[in-house]
């Protein structure tokens, strides 16, 4: 029952382009990029760890995407792109924490 709400949900919105999606994830490539590069400036083996994380899903995300055949759904960018930002904040939250 509630797959057939979430379909209609997904229907009913235009199709995501496949650009936006690879925008989206290169976006986060970077990002991850700028984390390891900074945590290596001020030796700091979290950050890295962090970079490394955004960056290997990102990258991961990228080539699944490249590679569809298929259009990504609203959704699943969505719930990649929450995933980032909640890996990130708990980054902050504790570097934030622990000073």
């Amino acid at each position: 029952m509630f797959e057939t709400l979430e379909d209609m949900r997904e229907k009913s919105q235009r199709p995501m382009s496949r650009g936006t999606a690879l925008f989206m994830y290169s976006f986060d490539f970077v990002l991850g990029l700028f984390y390891i590069i900074s945590g290596m400036r001020r030796h700091q083996s979290l950050a890295v760890l962090v970079g490394a994380v955004v960056l290997l899903l990102s990258l991961i995300w990228l080539v699944a995407t490249t590679r569809s055949p298929v259009r990504v759904s609203r959704r699943d960018v969505w719930v990649r792109g929450q995933i980032v930002i909640c890996i990130l904040m708990a980054y902050q939250t504790a570097y934030t924490v622990a000073r």
